[in-house]
């Protein structure tokens, strides 16, 4: 157990470290996608107060169509004062900026026409949607110190969760600037970044499903070392009776002390001859359960009498048990369509186990009848210890009882797990099935269902 353990913490620390290495990453590739809007939004913005201008200068000359209307834009900046370095790198950006500056300086000089805030917003948007990008947006009009002059959203420009452009200049002084802001570039980036997510989530679910599969395993194989260290020990516990009585017997015999007392002599072969019954009967047990699992036992269905098998049985018992053992009988139905060896073993586990985990006194309730949907059933129900629910979805595994090595160690109940098994395997062949239900310390009602005559020829057509 210390082992299974040690291996879950490595694995939810494997786990934690994966987990931390795609947080990274998708923090990583967040801040990388970030970075690409904002740096699109900005050369996009440029564009859109670009087009502002030329906008503004439409509407002018629509309104005064009657007239001519032409004027001058200088470029304050001498582009021969630029350096070497700046001629070279940053000359179409000098030009563009210098363009801008210009035309809007004109515009507002010689006809008298702020900046639309409105129809920069619209041109914005829709140069945004063109590339897929579908943002809500505002623009505004800043001082040098990021002071809001004019605005055409009511949004705080350095709000939490909005995403700002460059300032654009729209003056030589640089003293007034156009800037825009995105609302809800959160949305935007997760957007960007779908297939990304969907495939870490993909990738995580493998991960974990693969780990815990893992983990699954070693449990079971865990699980399957400690049921054959329980089989191994209830079977030399279970096995090593009958072979003392067996080879003590032997030895009595073969002294001839017992040659004078005929019927002392004959006791004891009669003890041999039970003990090496008892002996073959768990060998065939294994054998048999072995050839059920794999679908290689060949059933001989007859209509088997009830009765007379149940009170072969429970004379037997009754006979055979240490303790007072009453039986009540409650059978509607006196036949049922089953391989009649199969099914005699299979009520004589149950009838076994009611007398084995009761106390001194064992009442026994025999009940059989048919349901409406013509499936027979057999039910044994005793009072004795009954079955913990957490054991009861596993108790008809092959080796599993409930602490099955300690009460072995402890002189309680013998066997290895075979018999509940057996009569699972048994109900399995027959089409049918084997149900329980218990409380614990007041009863246990197990019910074996088998599919009528009628029933099982329908089936087979």
């Amino acid at each position: 157990m210390g082992k299974i353990k040690h291996i879950r913490w490595i694995a939810v620390i494997g786990l934690l470290a994966i987990i931390e290495l795609q947080y990274v990453w998708l923090t990583n590739t967040y801040k990388l996608t970030e970075e690409s809007l904002l740096m699109k939004s900005d050369a996009l913005f440029k564009d859109a107060a670009l087009q502002e201008v030329f906008c503004r200068m439409e509407k002018y000359k629509k309104m005064m169509s009657s007239k001519d209307t032409t004027f001058t834009i200088y470029l304050e900046e001498d582009p021969d004062t630029l350096s070497a370095d700046m001629m070279k790198n940053r000359a179409n950006q000098w030009l563009m900026s210098s363009l801008h500056i210009a035309f809007q300086k004109a515009v507002l000089k010689e006809l008298k026409m702020e900046v639309s805030l409105t129809d920069l917003d619209s041109i914005y948007t829709h140069i945004l949607d063109s590339i897929d990008i579908h943002a809500k947006v505002f623009s505004c009009v800043i001082d040098s110190s990021g002071n809001v002059i004019r605005s055409s959203g009511k949004t705080d420009i350095n709000a939490h969760g909005t995403l700002k452009t460059s300032p654009v200049p729209i003056n030589f002084e640089k003293s007034r600037f156009l800037q825009g802001i995105i609302t809800n570039p959160y949305w935007l980036i997760v957007q960007r970044m779908t297939m990304l997510l969907i495939a870490t989530a993909l990738i995580m679910v493998l991960v974990i499903g693969c780990i815990v599969y893992q983990i699954r395993i070693i449990i079971r194989q865990d699980k399957i070392a400690k049921l054959r260290e329980d089989f191994s020990y209830a079977m030399i516990h279970d096995m090593k009776t009958p072979l003392s009585s067996i080879l003590m017997g032997t030895q009595i015999l073969e002294t001839g002390r017992l040659d004078s007392q005929p019927e002392k002599k004959a006791r004891y072969f009669r003890i041999l001859r039970e003990e090496s019954e008892h002996l073959l009967a768990l060998t065939n047990k294994v054998l048999t359960l072995s050839k059920l699992e794999n679908h290689r036992l060949k059933l001989t269905k007859t209509d088997c009498p009830l009765r007379p098998l149940l009170e072969d049985l429970a004379e037997k018992y009754k006979a055979n048990a240490p303790k007072k053992v009453t039986y009540v009988w409650n059978l509607t139905t006196e036949t049922v369509y089953a391989d009649h060896e199969f099914l005699k073993e299979a009520l004589s586990n149950l009838i076994d186990n009611a007398v084995k985990y009761s106390g001194e006194e064992v009442e026994i309730i025999l009940s059989s009848g048919t349901r409406a949907d013509g499936t027979d059933y057999i039910s044994i129900r005793d009072n004795g210890f009954g079955i913990p629910l957490k054991e009861q979805s596993k108790i008809f595994e092959k080796y599993e009882r409930a602490s099955a090595t300690e009460r072995n160690r402890k002189g309680g109940a013998t066997g290895f797990g075979l018999g509940l098994n057996y009569v699972f395997r048994v109900a399995e062949a027959h089409d049918g099935q084997i149900t329980v239900e218990s409380i614990e310390g007041e009863y246990s009602v197990f019910t074996l269902l088998l599919p009528s005559k009628e029933k099982a020829e329908k089936e087979k057509i």
